[in-house]
């Protein structure tokens, strides 16, 4: 122990102070990363699912699409939980990664019901609109139905998947 001028007396082994809590900034360069994530993830998915319609030449609508949304979404969703994982979230160090990996999973199930739900309601039963060309009117049901599962996704993947909560202490 050191004793100051003032009468204080410190712990010369203490241990480091807790991080302090996360700031505004922190969190707005959380959502811009998601939202570069996401971004990437996109374009894998798009890029997928139109490499499926190209070389089968058939799943621009109905049960072939919601096939080809879904293998494109398995993609993205692996693509997503990497990158969230090690850039996007700081990973919870005392989670097992197991259960971390299954939590993801879970939520991205949901987002994908949300997805692919919403796209292939989009691609089978609305008409191509807004001068949007009939080739295109699949990739713009994935846009759909990526823009109706994103702030779900980020919820989930924030507040429940890397979430870093205080131990208690029972």
């Amino acid at each position: 122990m050191n004793r100051s001028s003032d009468s204080t007396i410190t712990l010369v082994d203490s241990p480091p102070p807790p991080p302090p809590p996360a700031t505004r900034r922190s969190h707005i360069v959380q959502v811009l990363r998601f939202g570069v994530v996401g971004i990437i993830n996109t374009v894998v998915d798009l890029s997928v699912l139109n490499i499926l319609i190209f070389l089968t030449h058939t799943g621009q609508t109905g049960p072939m699409f919601a096939a080809f949304k879904t293998v494109a979404f398995v993609c993205a969703v692996l693509n997503s939980y990497l990158l969230n994982r090690s850039w996007s979230f700081r990973r919870v160090a005392d989670k097992h990664h197991v259960v971390e990996g299954a939590q993801f999973l879970f939520i991205s199930l949901l987002g994908a019901v949300v997805n692919v739900g919403s796209s292939s309601y989009v691609a089978t039963y609305m008409h191509p609109r807004w001068g949007i060309h009939t080739k295109a009117w699949p990739s713009f049901a994935a846009l759909v139905g990526t823009a109706f599962s994103l702030g779900f996704n980020f919820i989930g993947y924030k507040f429940w998947v890397f979430a870093h909560r205080k131990a208690s202490h029972a």
